[in-house]
């Protein structure tokens, strides 16, 4: 519960200093005396935004402080009080210090235990310990989330462990379908991308590349074509040199040529010089002869420039399968061809098992979304008794509170239901806000809260003038519904109707004084002065004071 509260330069309130015990305590004042000033202080303190339009006229900064006490019923199992935030935001053995701090630049800080926090953080922390109900917070009864989880925390524990259940079993769900859509979106990538890649693979045995390979092949393809052409040429040298079978050869023109000479010659040198002529015709033959058997291989070399250029072509239509610019590229695609293709292989049996599993759980889920929807119409039903035999209480015996379920097409994750809370009276009946006024928008809120379980009130309740738009006996029933609201949380009360007053254990006055807003206890005749002003307009009115008496006194 609140244990105390500083605030400064907030409103109208240079400072003040609040100490809050348990049960009911009221805080009243003259309009215009600071009230909605320690409003807006605990508004901050619970988390609402802060800016500078808040700040006491002329001041820079200010803010508010509050520490609340937490009990060992307060706490999470595990000793975890807030639940998601780091440990060193725990409560101390002191309990829970909070801290809000607003600067004329429309910029505001939020510290828990000391630390300062993002005030997302912070709200956590603070939704957990108080709540703040002002004359428009009947509007939660319009929000069908709200609406809901107040239905639930009216369901027994076993129809809680069936919400549980399903969340889960929904969630799983969800993740199995997910991992469906992704398997599927990869699948489909890995199929487009690698569509050639078996083909790919085959080419890649074959022509086994390696860095460089293209540009070796090509300048083994260049020398091996140089040789051959000069194959080809000296290959027709030698023929003519040799000539075929129709034909003479040059050696054969020459030594014919030769003979001829050699005829003209004197007897003493022609036989040295046919001698000569004959030594060098054979040893030009011989040369031939040589060479010719040097030109052997040329089948071969065909056979190797063939070789080669299937290779190199295979290379290169690897290349435009793949899409890669050079040997690097293509063996870092056949390294991802090949693990993508062997998860692709892989992949069917867990695509099967991620199916079935998604059915199974969404047939669970269904199964138990209809069991949560029984637990909920037996929850409603038993909150609708609680909240009409309330409001009977509330002077609205007339009205009938009931809820109404709405089947949804498509489930969720808290089911598959959706709520409506309506109300009947006489002959109308509808949504709650077509049919109350705001006074029975205030007292049905009430009797809800009433009417759920402790877990579903915060251990502080704050309630901003809720009794507007009520009086006579309907304030008064409302101020002992608040004090028995009370008993189960510390409640915080600002109101202008002296009935309800009377019924704090505790009271607060707010007067202004020199300018600024003085904020004090008081007790005894000061606080009977107070509620004689609340009825009368004066405080010093004997009437007025005598009917104080007998109010406090009741």
């Amino acid at each position: 519960m609140l244990n105390t509260l500083t605030l400064w330069n907030v409103g109208g309130i240079r400072r003040a200093e609040l100490s809050f015990g348990p049960g009911l305590t009221v805080i009243t004042g003259e309009s215009g005396s600071g009230k909605s000033s320690v409003v807006r202080a605990l508004e901050l303190v619970a988390g609402k935004r802060g800016v500078a339009q808040l700040l006491r006229a002329g001041e820079e900064e200010g803010g508010a402080e509050a520490r609340f006490l937490t009990g060992p019923s307060q706490t999470f199992s595990g000793g975890v009080y807030f639940e998601g935030l780091d440990g060193a935001l725990q409560p101390d053995g002191e309990g829970n210090l909070l801290a809000r701090r607003i600067l004329r630049e429309n910029r505001s800080r939020a510290s828990l235990q000391g630390m300062q926090i993002p005030l997302a953080t912070y709200s956590l922390a603070t939704g957990r310990l108080i709540h703040i109900q002002s004359q428009f917070a009947q509007m939660e009864l319009l929000d069908e989330g709200r609406q809901l989880a107040m239905i639930d925390s009216c369901m027994p524990a076993a129809v809680h462990e069936v919400a549980v259940e399903l969340r889960r079993a929904f969630e799983r769900a969800q993740a199995c379908d997910r991992e469906l859509r992704s398997m599927a979106g990869r699948r489909a990538e890995v199929e487009r991308r690698y569509a050639n890649a078996n083909e790919v693979l085959g080419l890649v045995r074959r022509v086994a590349p390696e860095p460089g390979l293209e540009a070796r092949l090509e300048g083994e393809l260049s020398a091996l074509s140089r040789r051959i052409v000069q194959r080809e040429r000296a290959h027709m040298n030698l023929d003519r040199l040799s000539g075929g079978l129709s034909e003479q050869g040059l050696l054969s023109c020459v030594r014919g040529a030769f003979e001829s000479l050699l005829e003209l010659l004197p007897d003493e040198r022609r036989r040295d010089a046919q001698h000569a002529v004959s030594e060098g015709l054979q040893l030009l033959e011989e040369t031939a002869e040589t060479a010719g058997s040097a030109l052997e291989g040329k089948e071969a070399d065909l056979q190797e420039q063939e070789r080669l250029e299937a290779r190199l072509g295979a290379l290169r239509r690897l290349k435009r399968l793949s899409g890669a610019g050079d040997e690097d590229g293509l063996l870092a695609y056949c390294r991802d061809a090949s693990e993508n293709l062997e998860w692709l292989e892989k992949s069917y049996p867990r695509l099967e098992k991620l199916s079935r599993e998604s059915r199974e759980l969404k047939k669970r889920a269904n199964a138990l979304a209809m069991e949560l929807r029984h637990g909920r119409q037996k929850a409603a039903a038993a909150l609708e008794g609680r909240v009409n035999a309330l409001l009977d209480d509330l002077a609205m015996g007339g009205a009938a509170f009931e809820v109404r379920f709405k089947e949804l097409d498509k489930l969720r994750r808290g089911g598959a239901d959706e709520v409506e809370f309506t109300l009947r009276s006489g002959q109308r009946a509808g949504r709650v806000d077509k049919i109350a006024s705001g006074g029975e928008l205030s007292r049905l809120l009430l009797a809800l809260q009433l009417s759920l379980s402790d877990e579903w009130l915060p251990p502080t309740l704050v309630f901003d003038e809720v009794e507007a738009g009520l009086g006579g006996r309907a304030a008064v029933l409302s101020g002992l519904k608040l004090k028995e609201l009370s008993r189960r949380c510390q409640v915080l009360l600002v109101t202008h109707e002296a009935s309800i007053a009377a019924l704090g254990d505790a009271h607060i006055l707010i007067q202004r004084s020199g300018g600024e807003s003085q904020v004090r206890l008081i007790e005894g005749e000061e606080r009977v002065r107070e509620i004689a002003r609340m009825l009368s307009g004066s405080p010093d009115l004997e009437e007025a004071q005598q009917h104080a008496r007998t109010l406090l006194e009741a």
